[in-house]
Formats: structure tokens, sequence, C-alpha cells
């Protein structure tokens, strides 16, 4: 649904022009939509009409709809819509239109921000972070509330996303990691065959691609169950009738199967076949047949319509009313549009370039749903769907993100994660955990500071005795590997107990 057919809902919705001063009931909303988007395009055999914003050319077809026999056949209902939609374009698009955009954005899931990297030094929280991020977007939180919750870095709960685990996997970059490995190659079996194996982007995409497929497809109710029980329903009945004088009676082949109604009353030996309810129904129901006329013959005809087609409009209100009565037992389940997410640990650690080829263009945004390649081992045509989102982790003290690959600097917004003191409970982990921080960020820069995690589950000096020697003086060896300023920082690791 477009932004001007949005906006047009917002203005019929709200409108108060009828002549009888109240609001237009909904099935008059419907009605009105249903012409603009089908009747009347089909007997102009143009497009929709909610893809047409100039009011002069609205304005033509209105003056080529009025005193028609197609308009008179609908009670000038077709008129009535064209005028509504003028009187929009007139006064109200630019507003309405506005309205939309807003309401879009206010009520989405993250639309535009697919490929997200969180980055920071060791122990600053990227995974637990990375686990909030996937729960967040799940419960439709936008951009900017997603982004401030994980840059507060604040203390939660473990967050759990076991039950998303089948949308959700996991993969970490490395040096000898490729092409093959992600998108798809050729690797032996288990019986030392070659054979083509997709990689785990491959495998993913393709999952949340046929997820909006089905998400995306018109779920209508199931017409055999549907029809089976309004059977029942008129075979139940001691006598049915569609109007007074005109019963109808159900009609079977041989295996018992349902053929057609037999008509009787003042109509007999007139049938109204499964074939012609099967084919028209859905029709009527979304208001493309408004007249018995339009039920067209089923066979080479001189007759513009059916010649049953009065009984058989008198027949789809019957159904009708009795599917209302029963909606909920008839409905198809919708498919929910469900989000998929690849998580990429240590994502600067390999050869972005050789590790996504071709796809690396496909991830950005607005190339999502869109544009599509041939993978040239498979020959299939491949793109990327926009429920799916790329979740990168990076350890800034690996490599300066400077030195990031451009290709994937420009596709990825960073998120910055920090050390928070404020996560630590124990007073002598703490002030050991401000000091070394703040001699590391003197010495060597801000992005080698030390993630609270290390500290953050010490109740006593033994624990956080433990975490020093084995964790902590480790990392700053390895930081400072052949620089003198080491036995400083290390110091900062023995402050004497006596001082708390």
């Amino acid at each position: 649904m477009n932004n001007s057919e949005n906006a047009f809902i917002n203005f019929l919705k709200k409108t108060a022009e009828k002549d009888s001063g109240g609001k237009l009931a909904e099935s008059t909303q419907k009605t009105i939509l249903s012409n603009l988007k089908t009747s009347i395009p089909k007997e102009l055999k143009i497009d929709s009409l909610l893809d047409i914003l100039d009011i002069n050319i609205i304005t033509e077809y209105y003056n080529n709809i009025v005193g028609t026999e197609f308009d008179d056949k609908r009670k000038n209902a077709p008129k009535q819509a064209l005028k509504f939609y003028m009187q929009f374009l007139k006064n109200d698009y630019n507003k309405e239109i506005e309205l939309s955009k807003i309401s879009e954005d206010s009520s989405s899931f993250i639309k535009n921000t697919k490929n997200i990297i969180l980055y920071g030094s060791p122990g600053v929280g990227k995974t637990h972070n990375t686990n909030k991020l996937i729960s967040l977007i799940e419960e439709g939180k936008s951009d900017r509330e997603i982004f401030e919750a994980i840059k507060l870095n604040e203390k939660s709960d473990s967050v759990d996303i076991s039950d998303i685990k089948e949308r959700v996997k996991f993969v970490t970059f490395h040096q000898s990691f490729g092409y093959e490995d992600f998108i798809e190659g050729f690797r032996p079996n288990e019986e030392g065959k070659i054979e083509r194996i997709d990689g785990v982007f491959k495998s993913i995409t393709r999952q949340a691609q046929d997820n909006l497929d089905n998400a995306s497809k018109d779920k209508k109710f199931d017409f055999e169950n549907f029809l089976n029980a309004f059977v029942n329903y008129v075979e139940s009945s001691e006598k049915f009738e569609l109007e007074e004088g005109l019963a109808i009676a159900v009609n079977k082949k041989a295996n018992g199967d349902f053929q057609s109604f037999k008509l009787g009353g003042r109509v007999k030996h007139q049938s109204l076949t499964k074939e012609i309810l099967k084919r028209d129904f859905d029709a009527y129901l979304q208001e493309e047949i408004s007249h018995y006329q339009e039920i067209k013959p089923t066979y080479e005809s001189q007759s513009p319509y059916h010649g049953n087609a009065a009984y058989y409009f008198k027949l789809y209100g019957v159904m009708k009313k009795f599917l209302e009565d029963n909606n909920e037992k008839f409905q198809i389940k919708n498919i929910e549009l469900k989000n998929y997410y690849l998580v990429i640990d240590e994502i600067n650690r390999g050869n972005i370039s050789k590790i996504f080829g071709e796809l690396i263009t496909l991830i950005e945004e607005d190339k999502r749903d869109n544009l599509e390649v041939t993978l040239p081992y498979s020959k299939q045509p491949f793109k990327i769907p926009s429920n799916l989102y790329i979740i990168g982790t990076m350890n800034s003290t690996d490599k300066s993100i400077a030195l990031i690959d451009i290709a994937l600097r420009r596709r990825f917004t960073f998120l910055k994660m920090k050390p928070n003191e404020t996560l630590i409970a124990f007073p002598r982990a703490k002030e050991i955990f401000i000091a070394l921080n703040k001699k590391i960020t003197e010495d060597l820069g801000e992005e080698y500071q030390i993630g609270h995690s290390y500290f953050m589950k010490i109740a006593e000096d033994n624990d956080l005795d433990f975490v020093l020697e084995y964790k902590i003086i480790p990392l700053l060896e390895e930081y400072y590997y052949g620089d003198d300023r080491l036995e400083e920082s290390v110091k900062l690791c023995k402050l004497d107990k006596s001082e708390n």
C-alpha cells in the first residue's frame, strides 16, 4: 500500500462530507476504495486510480464516467468515489500524505538500519548487547529508542532470545573464511563426492525471503471448507429459500461430492454450479462484483452476463451472511512477517571483499528486495530481503576502526560500546577499573580500555585477585608488549587492600 492510498484512507475515515453530515460508514469507505482500485480502472482499462495524483487527469476520468451506463448500473457509486478522490487531491492531499508518513514511521520496526556493528574494547558487553538489540527489534522499538538503549549500556536482566533461535544464526569471521563458506561453494560430502553447499548467509537469506514472500501474499478464507459447511447448512434446513418463493436444494455427484444447487419454487430446472461459485464468490466479497450483470457466462454466448446471474447474485448475498456469522471458522491464518538475524562475531577479522563478493552491494538498505544478481556457482537469482538484519561485533583493539574495509564502513552503522563503571558493585574492583582505564587511555588510547564485564561478578577480594592475575594482567602484557609503561599499569592491579 503506497503513501497516497494510506493518506486517502485516513481522509475517508475522518471526513464528514456526506449530506447527512455524519461520517462515512465503513462499508461505504470500502465501496469507494473498491471503485477507485478495481471497478473503474477495469472499465477504463487503466491501473489503480490511487496511483494518479494529478487532479486534472482524475477530473477527465470523472467526466468520462458521469452519466454512463456503467455508472447508472452501480447507482452512481463510481461518480461518488471519484468526487471524494477529487476533493482529497484538491484540498487534503499534502496534509494527509505527511500524516501518513509520520504514522508509518512511528509504528514501524527498524526500517532503514539493517546493518549494524557493535564495537568496543574487550569486556564491554558486545555479545550481551547483541541479544538486547535483537530483543528490542522484536519488540518493534524505533531506531532512536534502540540505539539510545544500546549506547547507554546499562545493566539489564539476562536477555533470552532462545524462543527465536531458529531465526538467528551466528558465525565468526577469520582470515581463512571465504565466499564458499558464507554464500555457496563446492565441498566434498560424506561419500567423498563434490556437491554444491549453501553457506550460512545464503541459508538464512532464503529463510527470510520465504517468510517475506508468504507473508505478503493475500490470504483468503478456506473456500472449500466454507462451501462444505454452507452445503450442510442448506441440507439441514427443511426448506431453504434465497427469497420467498425461490428455493434451492443440494445436488451431489455419485461419489457424494457437492456439484450444484438446484433451484426450486417459482424457478425450476436451473442449477447454480460449484465452478461459478468458486470462480466468483471472492470477487463478490471484494465488491468487484456489485451487480448481477457482472456475473459472466462459462460458455460462448451472445449474452454479456450469465443466464442465471440474478440467482447467483442472490445466492452470493446469502453465502456472505453465513460467512459473516461464522467468519472465524473459515479463515486461513495469515503468515506473520518476521525478522531474521545473522550475527557475525569478529566481523573485522575477515576479508570482506572475499567473503561477500558481489553481494556486498545487495546488503545496502535501499537495495533490499529490489536489486538481484545471479550467483556464480548455482546460477540462481539472488536478492537480500528487507526482513534480514546483519549484526556484527568488533573488538576495537584488534584493528583500528579507521582501517576497516571501506566497503564495510559505508554499508554499516557503527555503534560504540563503552565501559560502564556503574555496573561494577565491588568497591575495590571499581577503583582499580577506573584507575586502569584512565592510565590505558593516557598511554594507548580510548579504544584499548578494559570492559566492565570482567569485574561485574566479583563479590570479594579473592575473586578480584583471580581476575586480575589471570585475565587483566595478561591482557595488559599484550597491550603494552615491548612498552616500558607496562609495569606502571600492572602496579595499579595491586592496590593495597588496607586502603579500603
